[in-house]
């Protein structure tokens, strides 16, 4: 039997929520047929991974970047509803290939 994947839940600028994903699509890269071509995922994905990103601010003058908290807290609820419909869709595509680790969703919890 072949040994199971890992699937890791979590974020960083242009990256995630599925590690790793295409930006401009959402589309995942993890090797699991059934996850990279699922096109629920995919919208899930490129949702949440928009919505992360945009919370990196470039606009001022003196810092390279800055990370919008105050945004990530009011998005707090939408990013749970994302976090939470991928996850699930994860559980009712898994074949048994896969396992899922989140980092992210105690984190939007605990906000």
């Amino acid at each position: 039997m072949a040994e199971k994947k890992t699937v890791r839940i979590m974020f960083d600028y242009l990256q995630g929520p599925i590690w790793l994903t295409d930006i401009d699509t959402g589309k995942p890269y993890t090797g699991i047929e059934v996850i990279d071509n699922d096109p629920i995922i995919r919208e899930l994905c490129y949702e949440s991974s928009q919505m992360f990103s945009s919370y990196y601010k470039f606009d001022y003058d003196d810092k390279p970047c800055v990370f919008d908290y105050e945004e990530e807290k009011r998005d707090k609820e939408i990013m749970l509803k994302l976090l939470n419909a991928l996850i699930a869709r994860l559980n009712e595509i898994n074949d048994g290939s896969f396992e899922i680790r989140d980092y992210v969703t105690e984190y939007y919890k605990n906000l």
